[in-house]
């Protein structure tokens, strides 16, 4: 009955890509006749190349191109047969070089890093094991482990690179399961930091159960004994309680990929069985041919040649970077630097200067990194110049303050964005965002009364019940977890204004998950009743729902005023124990759509939630009739015959024992309903209720009974004239639930029509039974920022 809509993530994830392929950063097509790797043919222009992967220059040496089209013409194009049968003639020389290249580890050569996680987690984790996935390990390694819910393995996530929270799980659990299993990068893709290497030793040390699997993809070739990667560099051997993933693709220059572990039962189980490894075809011949050719520079003296001229460029242009104050999230010697912008559009933004002064680079939006942890991922390689290296870096130092400035950012919203202290030159306001003034309000009362019921009436609450709401949530305990803080922001100029109400309250992360996932971490917070909750700070609050935002569109500067709006409530959230902002409740692609995704925020499926305002009818017949052909049927056979089941009374209070007994009834809803999962309320909410002119309490009773069945908690809004039921309770009397409920909802409308009412908001949930009483149905989005994604990534392990 209480079903809703739930967030896709990948419709997220979709809204995202589509946003940064709006700004022309993503599905690119270079347009070059012939690629040498230092340059990239975009829209016409030739563009220098700093977003190269293969940091050596492999990929354009004239031995591996030779070795690639002499395979084609002597074995073909492909080879295409399982592996598992038989290799093509050339694996088997590539097999020896490698064994050499990772000191002669058992070892086993795959199509690609991604199949290679596919084929060897599941053999690597077994049914008694544990995994812990740092924050930030690639998405291939992540993606693997899925297949291990099957086995019922626990994953845990732990923040990036936090070794006392890895720790933590250590002493936990070590003596629970066989092997904890901690899987990371050896270099991260995005911000080019590191693995932090001596505190993984020591934990291996003292807990005997610790594994490591390790993704070192970024880490191969331009660093250790023959190009063995940065692994390889720090555990030169590998013992059984390492797993390697490596490539033979981007600085390697070939393709393919290669598992390297000290324990030999794992590689020969990979080897004999490794899921899409094993059904899929094998390396074509000329991958193969131009890794040998690789390999064989890797074991000459030519590749710490090739490893100096890069770690040149790597030292030229983090010293210019950092003598230019551009804010960079690693200075580690490697050749992956991230530029930090916060903001996707000032990451945009940046990107498009650059081009026009022909430098290409990466731009690293959600999901690649946090929603609003956005900036230029950009890469040096042996293909660049030193002089094109030097002028990028002045060229940003130029550019970067001027590119904030346009997006009304700064270094201060990007240190706080990124939980770092970035210091720049002192840059000036946008001249437009100083026609506004901003006030932010702790009391509603310092709100005029007739702007807000004229500015934000389209709503199931007027100021009356906003200010009955947040006398009685601020009045509670600070632990309570019912309790709220309020903030009111109004931005104005003689041209428009805008005006939202806020709260910072506490949000169960799984409010809107399916039910499944609520009922897992339940379990959990049995024993640790605060697991996966937060602060959050949102527009309207965890009791209201509805768009709690007016901004005037006709505003001669609408976008600064937009602009000026957000200002006042990143401000206060940048500046509280919230780790999410949440602007709520809008029709879908609504006129905030461009700037929240600008300003680093995601759409976010919210419950579609419903309205009555059909009142175009005067009997029983009438409304009948006012219904779809389909909705008659139904209330023909559902509502029609029960309507003289029970007895029905609205009253503006209730006696003390049906006040308990319709508290009561809340709970028994609330507890069979975790559809929306928030923190029951207190019985002094209701007594608060009950106390105030503004409410009513609809009952329902079975004939010939003083026992109350079920109830519609229900708010008089008279600056809009409507009847809306706030919470219902009903009794568990289960086979009678669904006629109770729809009774309730059927005998709100009655009322609401008896007593001239011109609209019903109907909430959320039961979205089905709503309709088929001639609800008008809304489809609602939120604009979600977080100041980082632990929790919603945590959350997703428990899908």
């Amino acid at each position: 009955m209480a079903k809703i809509n739930h967030n896709d993530i990948m419709d997220t994830i979709d809204v995202s890509i589509e946003n940064a392929k709006d700004n022309k950063v993503l599905h690119l097509y270079a347009q070059n006749k012939f690629l040498r790797g230092g340059h990239l043919k975009i829209d016409r222009f030739e563009l220098k190349h700093f977003a190269n992967t293969g940091y050596l220059g492999l990929e354009q040496d004239m031995r591996l191109k030779q070795a690639a089209v002499t395979a084609i013409y002597n074995f073909g194009t492909q080879f295409p047969l399982s592996k598992t049968y038989i290799s093509h003639p050339l694996y088997s020389e590539l097999e020896k070089h490698l064994d050499i290249i990772f000191n002669r580890q058992p070892l086993v050569v795959t199509k690609n890093s991604t199949l290679a996680h596919i084929g060897t987690i599941p053999h690597a984790v077994s049914y008694d094991d544990m995994v812990i996935l740092d924050h930030q390990v690639h998405w291939s390694v992540q993606n693997a482990c899925l297949v291990l819910k099957t086995k019922d393995v626990p994953i845990r996530l732990i923040r990036h690179n936090d070794m006392k929270q890895l720790e933590d799980y250590l002493k936990k659990y070590a003596n629970k399961y066989s092997k904890i299993w901690y899987m990371a990068d050896g270099i991260y893709s995005m911000y080019g930091d590191t693995l932090p290497v001596s505190d993984l030793k020591h934990l291996m040390k003292k807990y005997k159960n610790l594994n490591l699997y390790l993704d070192d993809v970024h880490g191969m070739s331009w660093m250790g004994i023959n190009g063995s990667g940065f692994v390889k560099s720090h555990w030169p051997f590998l013992d059984s309680r390492i797993v390697l993933v490596s490539t033979l693709s981007k600085t390697f220059g070939a393709s393919g990929s290669v598992v390297v572990s000290g324990d030999a039962s794992l590689i020969n189980k990979v080897r004999n069985f490794g899921g899409p490894l094993t059904f899929s075809a094998q390396l074509e011949p000329a991958s193969v041919a131009a890794a040998i050719a690789s390999a064989k520079i890797h074991l000459s003296p030519e590749i710490y040649q090739l490893q100096e001229q890069l770690l040149l460029r790597i030292h030229v242009f983090q010293e210019a970077l950092v003598k230019a104050k551009i804010p960079l999230m690693s200075t580690g010697e490697t050749p992956v630097f991230f530029v930090a912008t916060g903001m996707p559009t000032t990451a945009y933004v940046l990107a498009q200067k650059l081009n026009m002064e022909r430098f290409y680079v990466s731009v690293a939006v959600f999901p690649a990194v946090p929603v609003n942890n956005a900036g230029l991922r950009i890469t040096v390689c042996n293909h660049n110049k030193i002089e094109d290296i030097i002028y990028l870096a002045r060229i940003l130092e130029k550019e970067y303050p001027r590119a904030l400035v346009a997006t009304g950012n700064s270094y201060e919203k990007v240190g706080r964005a990124f939980k770092r202290h970035f210091v720049g030159p002192e840059i000036k306001e946008h001249a437009s965002r100083a026609f506004f003034s901003s006030f932010t309000y702790d009391k509603i009362d310092a709100v005029k009364k007739e702007e807000w019921n004229v500015y934000l009436k389209d709503h199931a609450l007027d100021y009356d019940g906003f200010s009955f709401v947040e006398k009685y949530f601020s009045s509670l305990d600070v632990k309570d977890p019912n309790f709220m803080e309020f903030k009111y922001h109004l931005v104005r100029n003689l041209e428009g204004e805008a005006l939202t109400q806020t709260s910072i309250s506490l949000w169960k992360e799984d409010m809107l998950s399916k039910e499944a996932v609520s009922k897992k971490i339940e379990e959990i917070r049995v024993s640790n009743p605060l697991f996966l909750t937060e602060k959050v700070h949102s527009t309207g609050s965890v009791f209201t729902e509805g768009n709690h935002v007016y901004i005037n569109k006709k505003a001669k500067h609408f976008n600064w005023l937009q602009r000026a709006f957000f200002d006042s409530m990143e401000e206060v959230f940048e500046h509280s124990v919230c780790g999410k902002l949440v602007i709520r409740d809008f029709r879908r692609k609504s006129f905030m759509y461009h700037m929240t995704h600008e300003r680093g925020y995601v759409t976010v499926e919210m419950p579609d939630s419903a309205v009555f305002s059909n009142f175009e009818w005067n009997d029983l017949l009438g409304f009948e009739q006012s219904l779809s052909k389909r909705s008659r049927r139904h209330f023909r056979a559902e509502v029609l015959p029960f309507i003289d089941t029970y007895d029905v009374s609205v009253v503006d209070t209730l006696s003390t024992s049906d006040l308990e007994k319709a508290y009561e009834l809340y709970l028994n809803v609330k507890a069979n309903n975790i559809a929306i999962n928030n923190f029951s309320y207190n019985y002094d909410l209701f007594q608060a209720m009950n106390a105030s002119n503004l409410w009513k309490f609809l009952i329902l009773k079975q004939k010939g009974s003083n026992d109350i069945e079920g109830v519609m908690f229900c708010y008089v809004n008279k600056t809009n004239n409507s009847f809306n039921p706030i919470l219902v309770g009903m009794s568990n009397n289960e086979p009678q639930r669904l006629v109770l409920y729809r009774q309730l909802l059927f005998q709100t409308i009655l009322f609401a029509k008896q007593q001239s009412f011109s609209k019903i908001y109907l909430g959320v949930s039961a979205i089905f039974e709503k309709r088929k009483l001639g609800a008008e149905i809304f489809y609602r989005s939120a604009y979600a920022r977080m100041k980082d994604t632990y929790n919603s990534d945590l959350l997703q392990t428990f899908e």
